[in-house]
């Protein structure tokens, strides 16, 4: 098992090789120097658990190296080695963030229990750091795994992770599956924090690095780039950034980018682990909603197939009865536009769009004579035609996909004061799919030229259809066809 990592440092060579061997043998990494400079050096590199340090050297001491490191690495432990000369400076050191001290002459158990002790003082801030930092996690997490909608959930996770790690901007982009490059939209915030040729560079090279990589990348000014990447930190006036990639089981579904202007203090190991954080709950929220913009796309070419098949079935309708030929597409789009005006949900709507196109399906059971009858009907033929409701439903019971259809369909020559056929329901026991489809198909029959006459124009239709509100019709559906028609007109 490897241990933590400690950095020490001392002028003094033989003191430091001498905690070097004392906490190797306990089994920690350690990594020794002489002085301020290359500690710091060292520090910005890479994450240490603990610094041990002599307070007093030449050039750089140890307070001041404690406050140095501190700005690249908050959560660092120390421990403080000291004579006996200097406890003042060592009690400064405590009030920095010190966690223990030591002093000259020391022995290799005070040496390790001042070390371990400072190492389990520190295991336990950060853990009460961590449970702090739970709760909002959690919301952040519940947000995020809430949204179905990707170009707002990546806002969101943009708008939290930059608040979060107090970052200038953040820009999130998503990879094509089939290119495996960044699609050309991504959400950036603030709007112009990777703009022009600067932004593009820091795509190409930082994001692009993290793609191919699939491992985090963080920049600081001061610590050892390539000349690439170094270009683009100085051109872009920043002082550091991170890109994190989106993991999806070994698969990178996108990168986010954060940067801080010079000024602000660079990023840390810290806000790393909140940025990996975040990204992992954006990584299952995406996902998410890329399946749920699947599956709603697959839900429409469904629902496009299930009307094709719904068509072909009105078509044998039309080559029985000439006169409503092209009788359920016209019904189809006014049924479409007063369900939206009464606020009818969409599912209800899906399943009126195929009962307005299949009403009429139960006259493939009625003799053609009587559909093609240029007269009026005897009271035996009326009655059997009367009939068509019942067999249309027997007829969509037979689909299952179309179950919900059946009531609308078995219902639609009801009247809404309760005279209709073939159940003698009425007000709101009628379906309001069926009091919608009662309305547009008096007015289609009215507005079609039969053998026996010219339809009517359609301004004297909908006199009838409100001379027979409230008494055959439901007068909100009433209504709401004629604002449809006022505002789409429709010519008989």
């Amino acid at each position: 098992m490897v241990g933590e990592s400690i950095l020490i440092v001392d002028d003094e060579e033989h003191i430091r090789r001498l905690c070097s061997e004392i906490l190797k043998r306990k089994s920690y990494q350690t990594i020794a120097v002489a002085g301020g400079k290359a500690a710091i050096d060292f520090a910005r590199s890479q994450p240490f658990d603990l610094l041990l340090t002599d307070i007093s050297m030449p050039g750089m001491d140890g307070l001041e190296l404690l406050r140095a490191i501190k700005e690249s690495q908050k959560e660092i432990s120390a421990v403080i080695m000291t004579g006996y000369g200097t406890i003042n400076n060592a009690v400064q050191a405590l009030r920095l963030g010190a966690q223990g001290f030591v002093i000259k002459p020391f022995s290799q158990m005070e040496l390790v229990r001042s070390v371990e002790d400072a190492l389990e003082k520190h295991r336990v801030f950060r853990e009460n750091m961590r449970l702090k930092l739970l709760v909002p996690l959690f919301e952040v997490g519940k947000t995020l795994l809430s949204d179905l909608h990707l170009k707002s959930l990546l806002e969101t996770f943009a708008r939290v992770v930059l608040k979060e790690t107090r970052s200038d901007a953040a820009a999130v982009m998503l990879v094509d599956d089939r290119t495996r490059g960044f699609q050309a939209e991504s959400f950036v915030v603030p709007m112009d924090g990777f703009s022009g040729d600067a932004g593009r560079k820091i795509r190409e090279t930082v994001g692009r690095w993290a793609l191919d990589k699939k491992i985090p990348l963080i920049l600081v000014e001061e610590g050892p780039l390539t000349d690439e990447m170094k270009e683009v930190l100085v051109r872009s006036g920043l002082s550091s950034l991170v890109a994190m990639p989106f993991l999806s089981k070994d698969r990178v579904i996108g990168v986010l980018i954060l940067s801080k202007q010079r000024g602000n203090a660079s990023y840390n190991q810290s806000d790393l682990e909140l940025t990996s954080i975040l990204s992992g709950q954006a990584t299952i929220a995406i996902e998410n909603a890329k399946m749920f913009e699947l599956i709603q796309t697959k839900n429409r070419e469904l629902e496009e197939f299930y009307f094709e098949t719904v068509s072909a079935l009105a078509q044998a309708i039309e080559v029985k009865d000439v006169y409503t030929g092209g009788h359920g597409d016209r019904l189809v789009d006014l049924a479409m536009s007063i369900a939206q005006r009464l606020g009818v949900s969409s599912e209800e709507t899906i399943w009126l769009k195929y009962a307005a196109a299949l009403h009429d399906i139960g006259k493939i059971g009625v003799k053609e004579a009587i559909l093609t009858k240029p007269g009026k009907l005897t009271p035996e033929e009326y009655e059997e035609m009367k009939t068509h409701p019942a067999k249309g439903a027997e007829i969509l019971k037979e689909v299952r996909f179309l179950a919900p259809v059946v009531p609308i369909v078995y219902h639609h020559q009801e009247r809404y004061d309760g005279k209709g056929y073939p159940a003698g329901l009425s007000g709101d026991e009628i379906p309001i799919g069926s009091r919608i489809v009662a309305v547009l198909d008096a007015f289609d029959a009215m507005t079609t030229n039969r053998p026996y006459r010219k339809g009517l124009p359609t301004a004297v239709a909908i006199n009838e259809l409100r001379r027979h509100s409230g008494v055959q019709f439901d007068p909100q559906v009433v209504e709401a066809f004629i604002q449809v028609m006022t505002e789409t007109p429709h010519t008989a």
